[in-house]
């Protein structure tokens, strides 16, 4: 029974998502919430923060499951399931802020207290918008790290992932409170801004992400981690209906809402199946992502410049996974294919060494 409710939340997400994206992106345009696609000759103006629709996917699949399976009496833990969605909810709301927030040219005074908090500014991004008394200004680092936090309360709330780990050689580890109160925000945080920083190319974030949420939900299932599973297949069954829209060309881009929600739900169904050494291992593209941003103090851009039908990396040294494909005279979709096949063959190797 069980396995038929996750078959179903992945059915309902996908059908959800698939229809709803052409309708959203009616909306989103007409709301002046879009963006220019970098790598095309044009820079088409293609709606954006299509995380949206994503996350009513997941809302609409998972909460209909839970329901049926409250009536039909299956034995799911609803209260980590509403943890897991809640924690979703909080960290896309932070992405869809940053997606939407629109800078107006008009003087604001300026007083004591707003000075205080100068600080939360000073990493904005600004990005062109066609009126010139307006831009699209994306919040500061420091911001985003900081309202990206609430999301692990309701994690913590229900005693989500174990306390205790073994370790080869060093054994067990108990974590004690040190877990709930520093290993989990710090694990958010990090796993939602690595998967913001790998993207750039269309389908690439949302194909990365599908391949673990995959992952995951499939080691989740095979170890009888029903909520896990739950969470990790209805995202799989989302993303693959954005990806009808988000693969090259693009009509639709994913926008922070999308990255932060795929961080945090990856994370999530981490967590509830208590498989982060599993999780740690099928981010290693994600880790390599962080490390390459960091040489160039995350300043660096995963996009390239369009030169004929090949991208071009914009830097003089490789500061993302993305430049190493651009290096070798590849075009957008064979860099976001390239990449999808590194993280299959990661979460392969994963799924043979670990279950």
């Amino acid at each position: 029974m069980e396995l038929s409710l996750i078959i179903s939340a992945t059915v309902l997400s996908f059908i959800s998502v698939a229809f709803g994206v052409p309708l959203a992106k009616k909306y989103l345009l007409s709301s002046g919430i879009y963006g220019k696609d970098q790598q095309k000759p044009r820079k088409p103006k293609i709606a954006t923060s299509g995380g949206i629709v994503v996350l009513f996917g997941v809302l609409f699949s998972t909460m209909a499951v839970i329901g049926l399976g409250k009536i039909l009496q299956v034995g799911i833990q609803n209260e980590l399931v509403l943890a897991s969605v809640c924690s979703i909810n909080i960290i896309t709301l932070i992405g869809l802020i940053d997606d939407i927030h629109v800078g107006e040219g008009i003087e604001v005074e300026q007083s004591s207290s707003n000075r205080l908090f100068e600080i939360m500014d000073v990493f904005g991004d600004q990005v062109e918008f066609d009126n010139p008394d307006i831009d699209r200004v994306g919040l500061s680092q420091l911001s985003k790290m900081i309202f990206v936090l609430p999301a692990v309360f309701p994690l913590m709330a229900v005693g989500a992932g174990s306390w205790t780990m073994n370790f080869p050689i060093i054994g067990v580890i108990e974590w004690g409170l040190f877990y709930p109160l520093v290993l989990l925000p710090l694990g958010l945080l990090f796993v939602a801004n690595v998967v913001n920083m790998l993207a750039g190319t269309n389908g690439l974030s949302a194909g990365m992400s599908l391949i673990a949420a995959l992952g995951l939900g499939t080691f989740a299932l095979f170890n009888g981690r029903i909520e896990a599973a739950l969470m990790g297949f209805s995202l799989s069954g989302a993303l693959f209906g954005f990806l009808i829209y988000n693969w090259y060309p693009a009509s639709i881009l994913p926008g922070d809402s999308l990255t932060y929600l795929c961080g945090a739900a990856l994370f999530s169904v981490m967590v509830l199946g208590d498989m982060e050494k599993f999780g740690v291992f099928i981010f290693g593209p994600w880790f390599l992502e962080f490390f390459l941003k960091a040489r160039n103090r995350f300043e660096a851009h995963s996009w390239g410049l369009l030169e004929g039908n090949e991208l071009r990396n914009q830097h003089e040294s490789i500061y993302s996974l993305t430049h190493v494909f651009m290096d070798r005279g590849m075009n957008e979709k064979e860099i976001t294919v390239s990449l999808m096949v590194l993280e299959v063959f990661v979460v392969i190797l994963g799924l043979a060494l670990f279950l």
